[in-house]
């Protein structure tokens, strides 16, 4: 069976990172650039696994965690730092608990309510010429914290391409639980009738792909799934698909995988994935029942999703793939991994640091809002190749990939687990593999347990008392 490897702190700061050590370390820069990592030293522990973006979480109640990455579940005794091997649970039928889209949730008691990602038995991968066809998301119960399940119920009914997220279930004040899902229509063509290009770039003379669905042809728009009795029956938003309209009947975007924080009892902020250089953003002001349409916020992002949490301060977390449209160009897309603070309920970032990062620097302005796709691009052979802005095309020595965060928080301390991979040359052979495929121990993620202070710049959290002012008249 897979188990962890465990990196401990100070391995971390002796080896990995020699030269950007601790604030006592003369020969640390008068400004951390963030890169690899913001005060890689704070880490408490850092944990590689193949789960790629499986995790999930939930507290049990003698304190143990529990990790559920598709179907395979660990526990830690230690708040993270590290793990037990992965096992897998059946449910009464002898049918396996769980999938991709992965998400547990408390419920009453000693219950445990997980989601995952099922599909029709008479549908399918891409029939009736649909991505998804047939997918829909199905909840498992445990009433003995996960030694034992009852067979899943459907939350959403099969129809064209419904999924959900890894780690979005929430739970809020009230005890409603709260599921976003994403739907995703269309056909595989692009806008001239042929299969879209690959982009990708040289890394060390030879080629990787840097996809994100830059020139995915398919649409999407999100609903909310919301459950007043402990997850056993399932509701709808009232108010229709959320997706992204810029004007009154056009200018129509995509929206997808999305995830929710309860920002006071009541009000939900959720965040929206898209590909207009920044990440979305829609509010609910009863619960979850109906939405703002969505609209931009000031976080620069490639097209790939965020996690938002409310931490016990009250402030709300995100972690995100913050990149530049100049960067998204030259295509370095998820190449940094970033958090940020909002102490005003969402509209003001604070404490921009990077969790795992490429490229040097930590807080990034958006640019306009207009879809930033890389420009390094390549048709199949046969065709013309396109036009390309040579700023952005370059042979680079080092290349990543890291994503798909799911973000766990705790009393004292925050468990952020995503993607992780690099590009590594084979000794004998002219040609490279990414961590995740290496022979051997097959590496496609990475947990750091950071301690919540870490995510206030190292100090202890502290209201801001600017924001009380900052509606009032200008003061000498």
């Amino acid at each position: 069976m897979k188990t962890h490897i465990l990196f401990p702190t100070v391995w971390l700061g002796a080896v990995l990172f020699a030269g950007t050590a601790g604030a006592a370390v003369p020969d640390r820069p008068p400004e951390d650039t963030g890169v690899p990592m913001t005060r890689p030293e704070e880490s408490m522990a850092v944990n590689l696994t193949d789960y790629y973006h499986g995790s999930t979480f939930v507290q049990l109640a003698d304190g143990r965690i529990l990790q559920a990455s598709n179907s395979r579940f660990c526990t830690s005794d230690d708040g993270g730092l590290t793990w037990s091997a992965p096992h897998s649970c059946k449910d009464v039928n002898g049918d396996p608990v769980g999938g991709p889209g992965t998400g547990l949730v408390k419920l009453a008691g000693q219950g445990i309510g997980l989601v995952a990602i099922k599909r029709a038995p008479d549908k399918g991968p891409g029939t009736d010429g649909a991505a998804r066809q047939g997918s829909y998301c199905a909840f498992w119960r445990s009433e003995d914290e996960g030694r034992t399940w009852q067979a899943p119920i459907a939350v959403t009914p099969p129809g064209p391409g419904t999924a959900c997220l890894q780690d979005v279930l929430l739970r809020t004040a009230s005890g409603r639980i709260i599921l976003p899902v994403d739907n995703y229509i269309g056909q595989r063509i692009g806008p001239d009738n042929r299969k879209p290009p690959s982009d990708g770039k040289l890394v060390r003379n030879q080629w990787v792909s840097t996809s994100a669905h830059f020139f995915d042809p398919h649409f999407s728009s999100v609903a909310v799934y919301y459950s007043d009795d402990e997850g056993r029956t399932w509701q709808r938003n009232r108010d229709g698909d959320l997706f992204i309209l810029l004007d009154w009947n056009s200018g129509y975007n995509f929206v997808s995988e999305p995830s929710v924080a309860e920002v006071r009892p009541g009000r939900l902020l959720m965040i929206l994935r898209n590909g207009l250089g920044r990440l979305f953003q829609a509010w609910s002001d009863d619960n979850g029942e109906t939405w703002t349409r969505p609209e931009p916020t000031s976080l620069a992002a490639t097209t790939t999703p965020a996690k938002i949490r409310q931490l016990p301060t009250g402030d709300l977390l995100i972690v995100w793939n913050q990149e530049s449209e100049d960067e998204v160009r030259a295509g370095y897309n998820r190449t940094r991994l970033s958090s940020a603070i909002s102490r005003n309920g969402g509209s003001i970032w604070e404490f921009f640091q990077n969790i795992e990062s490429l490229l040097p620097g930590t807080r990034v302005e958006p640019g306009p809002i207009r879809p930033v796709r890389a420009e390094e691009i390549y048709s199949d052979p046969g065709h013309p190749a396109a036009e390309r802005d040579p700023r952005y095309v370059k042979t680079v020595e080092a290349h990543g990939r890291w994503a798909y965060p799911s973000v766990f928080v705790m009393k004292d301390r925050v468990i952020v687990a995503y993607t992780y991979g690099t590009f590594e040359d084979e000794p004998d052979k002219a040609r490279q593999y990414v961590t995740s495929t290496r022979p051997g121990k097959k590496i496609n993620q990475k947990q750091k347990v950071l301690p919540l202070k870490w995510f206030y710049g190292g100090k202890e959290p502290a209201k801001n008392p600017q924001f009380k002012d900052a509606l009032a008249p200008a003061k000498p």
